[in-house]
C-alpha cells in the first residue's frame, strides 16, 4: 500500500501544533513533509520582546530538533499553491494532503507611506531589524544632537503595540544610563484609531493599561485616525503631526501573500474561508486541503463573524487537524467539528504588570503578570513534548 503524502507549509504556531499531535504510528503509513522559509521556528507571541531588546534570545527555537526524524525537511521559500502541486523558489511539490499554514504579513490598509517607511513585527527577522534601528538611532544622536532620532511612534494600540511599546519604554530607560543620555528626551508615543487602547477589553481595563503606559512615559492617542506616515513621521486626521524617525506598524496584519497569489483557493486579504472541518470553502475536492492559522478564516457560526487570527485559535487548529489527518490517514470517517470558545487573554505591560481577562472576568497586576508568564511558557512545554495543552 502506497503512503500518502502529506504536506505541511509554513512553521508557526498552527503547523507545528499538529506535527506535535500526530501519533507516532501515522509516521509509519504516511510521507510527511514540512516546507518553511526558516531553519527555526519563533514564538510569535514573544518577538516585542525582541524588538525591544528586554530578551532577543528566547522565543527562538531551532526546528530539527523539534520534528519528528521521520519528518522530511525541506527549507525553501514557498510561492505559490495549486490543486495539485506546492511551487517553490527551488522546485515543485506534489501531495495527496496539503496543510497550509504560512503565517502573516502586514496589512496596511492602505495608508500612504505605512508600506515604505514603517517597520513591521511580523517574523523574527523584522523584530531584530527593529532593535537594531531603533537603538543605532540612539547610540547616533550622541554625535548628531538630532533629537528626531530619539523620537519612536507605534501604530495600533492592540496587544502587540502596547507590548511592545511598554516593554521598549523600561529597555530604554536601562540604556540611556549606560549610553549617559538623557532620557527625558526620549519620546514615545502610541496611536490608537479606536476610542480606546486594547479595544478587546473593557474599559476600565484599558484605562488602567493607559495609565500604566503614561507612567512609563509613553504619549497615548486614542480616536487618532492615521492619514499617512512619512519618513520623519505620522500625519493624524485634523491636522496633527507626530514627529518621529522610527516607525513601528502594529495595527493590522494579513495572511501570507502567497494565498493571494494562488487563485485556485479564492481567499479575502490573503485568508482561505474555511468551514467547519478546516477545508476551504467552494473547493473542488476540499477534503484534502486544510488552511489554519493566519491563512485561514474561520467564523463563529453563532455570529457569522470571523474569529480574530490569535495564537490561541491557531495552536487548537492545528490539534484538531493532527485528528483529522490520523483518520484520512486510516480512511476512517471522521465527523467531529472543529469548535472554539475564546480562553484567556492577557496583555502585558512591562515585566511586573499585565491587564487581561480569565473566564471573562477582569485582571490586573501582579497575578495577571504571573498568569501572562504562565501562558508563554504553554507553549515551550509543548514544543519540548509535553503534549495536551491544546486538544
Amino acid at each position: 500500500m502506497q503512503k500518502k503524502k502529506i504536506l505541511f507549509l509554513g512553521a508557526g504556531y498552527a503547523t507545528l501544533s499538529a506535527i506535535k499531535a500526530l501519533p507516532d504510528e501515522l509516521f509509519e503509513k504516511a510521507q510527511v513533509s514540512l516546507i518553511s522559509n526558516y531553519s527555526y521556528h519563533y514564538h510569535t507571541i514573544l518577538l516585542h520582546k525582541v524588538a525591544s531588546n528586554e530578551d532577543i534570545y528566547s522565543s527562538k527555537y531551532d526546528l530539527l530538533p523539534l520534528l519528528n526524524p521521520k519528518i522530511n525537511f525541506i527549507q525553501d521559500k514557498v510561492l505559490k499553491i495549486s490543486k495539485d502541486k506546492v511551487f517553490t523558489q527551488n522546485g515543485e511539490f506534489d501531495f495527496d494532503i496539503l496543510v497550509c499554514g504560512l503565517g502573516f504579513a502586514k496589512e496596511t490598509f492602505g495608508i500612504k507611506g505605512m508600506q515604505e517607511y514603517a517597520l513591521s513585527i511580523d517574523n523574527y527577522e523584522n523584530a531584530l531589524k527593529i532593535n537594531e534601528v531603533i537603538y543605532n538611532k540612539i547610540q547616533d544622536y550622541k554625535n548628531t544632537h538630532n533629537e528626531d532620532d530619539l523620537k519612536i511612534t507605534v501604530c495600533g494600540g492592540g496587544l502587540s503595540g502596547v507590548e511592545f511599546v511598554a516593554s521598549l519604554a523600561k529597555e530604554l530607560k536601562t540604556f540611556c544610563q549606560k549610553e549617559q543620555i538623557d532620557h527625558d528626551k526620549i519620546e514615545l508615543s502610541l496611536i490608537e484609531a479606536m476610542d480606546q487602547i486594547l479595544p478587546m477589553f473593557e474599559k476600565k481595563l484599558a484605562l488602567k493599561a493607559k495609565h500604566r503606559l503614561e507612567q512609563l512615559g509613553v504619549k497615548v492617542y486614542e480616536k487618532s485616525k492615521i492619514i499617512e506616515c512619512e519618513k520623519n513621521g505620522i500625519k493624524l486626521d485634523g491636522g496633527m503631526f507626530i514627529k518621529a524617525n522610527t516607525i513601528i506598524w502594529t495595527a493590522g496584519v494579513r495572511g501570507n501573500s502567497v494565498i493571494e497569489n494562488s487563485t485556485d483557493f479564492p481567499s479575502t486579504r490573503s485568508r482561505v474561508e474555511v468551514d467547519a472541518f478546516m477545508h476551504p470553502l467552494n473547493v473542488e475536492n476540499a477534503s484534502k486541503y486544510f488552511f489554519i492559522g493566519d491563512n485561514s478564516l474561520f467564523k463563529d457560526p453563532k455570529t457569522n463573524t470571523p474569529y480574530p487570527p490569535t495564537a490561541q485559535l491557531a495552536l487548537r487548529e492545528g490539534a484538531y487537524v493532527a485528528k483529522a489527518l490520523k483518520a484520512l490517514v486510516d480512511e476512517e470517517e471522521f465527523k467531529q467539528e472543529f469548535s472554539f470558545v475564546s480562553g484567556n487573554t492577557v496583555c502585558s505591560i512591562g515585566n511586573d504588570y499585565a491587564v487581561g481577562t480569565v473566564l471573562h472576568k477582569p485582571i490586573s497586576g501582579y497575578l495577571a503578570i504571573k498568569l501572562k508568564i504562565f501562558i508563554e511558557k504553554l507553549w515551550q512545554y509543548q514544543l519540548e513534548g509535553i503534549k495536551g495543552f491544546f486538544k
